[in-house]
């Protein structure tokens, strides 16, 4: 398979649960594929083979982790670009399903994680700022109603 159509399969196979994520959160098919973990390690078992397959003889001279210029050597390969894209693919989704759960747990009304939800699907870590942030607000408002009703 090219490092191209692997792309776009990865690529198209996540936008499904990612809809199911904004969509219906708490569906059983939601639930069953994604908050269990079920695709993340199907992505992740995608990644570790894709991995093991770029360090096994097919690995570029010079290419590596252990220095930008050593990774920008290993990136200069197609495979080791979709091989990285998994990698945020697979952790992006796993961080979105922990979002949706974190915020009903927190009484968090749906609606409100849609943003953070969406912006973890495309720029992965300002999604979970963004969502932090609002899970911060959310917390000291709820706090402070809490003291205004005590008072």
């Amino acid at each position: 398979m090219t490092a191209d159509t692997l792309f776009m399969l990865a690529n198209y196979s996540v936008m499904p649960f990612w809809l199911l994520l904004i969509v219906a959160p708490r569906a059983k098919v939601t639930d069953m594929l994604v908050h269990s973990g079920l695709v993340p390690m199907v992505l992740g078992i995608t990644y570790s083979a894709l991995l093991l397959n770029s360090m096994v003889g097919n690995a570029p001279e010079g290419g590596g982790m252990g220095s930008l210029d050593a990774l920008m050597i290993s990136f200069s390969q197609p495979m080791a670009v979709v091989t990285g894209w998994v990698h945020y693919l697979a952790f992006d989704l796993f961080v979105g399903a922990w979002i949706a759960r974190d915020a009903a747990r927190m009484g968090i009304h749906h609606f409100s994680i849609i943003l953070p939800l969406i912006l973890t699907f495309v720029a992965g870590p300002a999604g979970l700022l963004f969502y932090l942030l609002l899970r911060y607000a959310w917390k000291r408002r709820f706090q402070l109603t809490e003291v205004a009703i005590s008072d």
